[in-house]
C-alpha cells in the first residue's frame, strides 16, 4: 500500500510550484487530477525542449497525474469542478490572488463544498496583500527579495541557474499538506495552507534576516567561498575545478595533513575558525598553490583519507553519466517513447508501490474521469464541441 493511498487531490496549478508539489504526492500514492486549460493545457507545456510535442519539462513534473481539461470559466466547467471537489482530499492552486473568488471558489466557498477538504494556495507575494496581487515568477521574486544579489561575483545582478524557489515553494506546500491531512485524521475537518514564494525566499536566508536588524549587514555576493568558514571554496587543479569544505578545525587538521604542511595547525594565523575567516585570501592562497599541482583524483585520495570533504566541479552532463545520478533516475513513457526523469527524491519500501512514469496527454482521462462522475459519453461530446473540455 502506497504512503498516500485513497488520497484523491484536484490540482489546478500551473508551471512549476504547483506541478512540483502535487508530483511529490503523486509519487507517495495520491491520486492526483490536473485540471488543464481545454486544447492549450498547462502553460508549461510549450516552454524549452520537446520530443512528441510533449515539453520535457512537463513530462517531468506531470508524469503520473491524470489530465482532465475544463474551461473554468464556463458554467458547466465551474459546476464539474465542483463535483470533483465533493470528492476530494485536496485541492491545489497557485492563480494570482483574487482569481479563486472571482470564480466563485475562494476558501469560503470550498469549505462549503467539502468541509474535509485541504485547500492549499501558492501565490508570489501572499494571498492578502492585494497591492501585490499580480503575476510573479522565481526570477521576479529573485530579484525582489535580493537573491540575485547573493548569487555569483560579479557586481551585476546574478539570478540562481535554476528556479529554486518555485521548487522549495512547492516543496513547503506539499509539507502543508501532509500536516493538514494528519490534523484531518483527529478533526474530521478541512484546513486552508498557504505558501509564497517570498515566505520561502526569506526560509532560506540562513540568519541574514537577524544579522539584518540586529546588525545592520547586508546579505550580499560572497562567490563560492563560504561565509562563516575557512578553507572552503573552489580551487584550480591540474585537470579542472575541485570544491574543499575545511572550515572546522577538525578538518582544516585533515587539511594540514593532506597537504604536508602540518605547521599550518598551529600557526597562530589558522588555529581557529574566526582566525581562519580573517586571513582568508592567504589560506585561500595556500591551498590553490597545492591543488593547482594536482590532479582532482590524487586530491580527493588524499582529503578523503583525511576526512576533508571534496566534490569535483562538473557540468551537469557529466554528473548525469555518473553511478550516483544514475542511481536516482527512472523511466517515464511520452506515448510510445521512453525518457529519462529524475525520480521522487523521497524513496520509501513498499510491495505495492504504483510506478506512475505515465506522461498524460492533453484531457487523456476526460471520459474515465468524468464518467465516474455520471457524465454520459453524448455528454461529454456535447461539452468538447463548446470547447468546454
Amino acid at each position: 500500500m502506497s504512503l498516500l493511498e485513497n488520497i484523491k487531490i484536484i490540482d489546478l496549478t500551473r508551471f512549476v510550484a504547483g506541478p512540483h508539489c502535487t508530483l511529490i504526492l503523486s509519487d507517495l500514492g495520491a491520486d492526483v487530477i490536473k485540471i488543464e486549460k481545454p486544447t492549450k493545457g498547462d502553460d508549461l507545456r510549450i516552454i524549452g525542449p520537446k520530443i512528441l510535442n510533449t515539453s520535457l519539462w512537463a513530462a517531468v513534473l506531470n508524469r503520473g497525474k491524470k489530465s482532465v481539461t475544463l474551461d473554468l470559466k464556463s458554467n458547466a466547467g465551474r459546476e464539474i469542478l465542483i463535483e470533483l471537489i465533493r470528492e476530494a482530499d485536496v485541492i491545489v492552486e497557485n492563480f494570482r490572488p483574487g482569481v479563486m473568488e472571482k470564480l466563485k471558489l475562494g476558501w469560503n466557498n470550498i469549505k462549503k463544498i467539502n468541509n474535509k477538504v485541504i485547500m492549499a494556495r501558492i501565490s508570489g507575494y501572499g494571498q492578502n496583500d492585494s497591492v501585490e496581487a499580480r503575476q510573479a515568477f522565481d526570477a521576479t521574486i529573485q530579484a525582489e527579495t535580493g537573491f540575485m544579489e547573493i548569487s555569483g561575483e560579479e557586481k551585476k545582478p546574478t539570478m540562481i541557474g535554476t528556479v529554486l524557489l518555485d521548487y522549495t515553494t512547492g516543496l513547503n506546500t506539499a509539507v502543508g499538506i501532509l500536516a493538514a491531512l494528519n490534523k484531518r485524521n483527529s478533526s474530521g475537518k478541512g484546513e486552508l495552507i498557504e505558501t509564497s514564494l517570498i515566505s520561502s525566499a526569506l526560509s532560506l536566508s540562513m540568519g541574514a534576516v537577524p544579522d539584518y536588524f540586529l546588525n545592520k549587514t547586508n546579505f550580499g555576493k560572497n562567490g563560492n567561498s563560504d561565509r562563516f568558514s575557512s578553507p572552503s571554496n573552489t580551487y584550480k587543479a591540474k585537470d579542472g575545478f575541485i570544491h574543499i569544505m575545511a572550515g572546522s578545525d577538525d578538518r582544516f587538521k585533515g587539511l594540514a595533513l593532506s597537504m604536508n604542511k602540518i605547521s599550518l595547525i598551529n600557526n597562530s594565523l589558522y588555529k581557529t575558525p574566526n582566525s581562519r575567516i580573517k586571513n582568508q585570501t592567504k589560506i585561500d592562497k595556500i591551498v590553490s598553490n597545492w591543488t593547482k599541482k594536482n590532479t582532482i583524483t590524487n586530491i580527493g585520495k588524499i582529503l578523503s583519507k583525511n576526512s576533508v570533504p571534496w566534490g569535483k566541479v562538473n557540468n551537469f552532463s557529466d554528473f548525469l553519466k555518473t553511478k550516483t545520478a544514475k542511481n536516482y533516475l527512472q523511466i517515464a513513457k511520452i506515448k510510445n517513447r521512453n525518457i529519462k526523469v529524475p525520480e521522487c527524491a523521497i524513496r520509501f519500501l513498499s510491495k505495492n508501490r504504483k510506478n506512475k512514469n505515465i506522461v498524460p496527454s492533453i484531457g487523456q482521462d476526460n471520459n474515465k474521469v468524468l464518467k465516474n462522475l455520471g457524465l454520459s459519453t453524448s455528454k461529454l461530446n456535447n461539452l468538447k464541441k463548446k470547447n468546454i473540455l
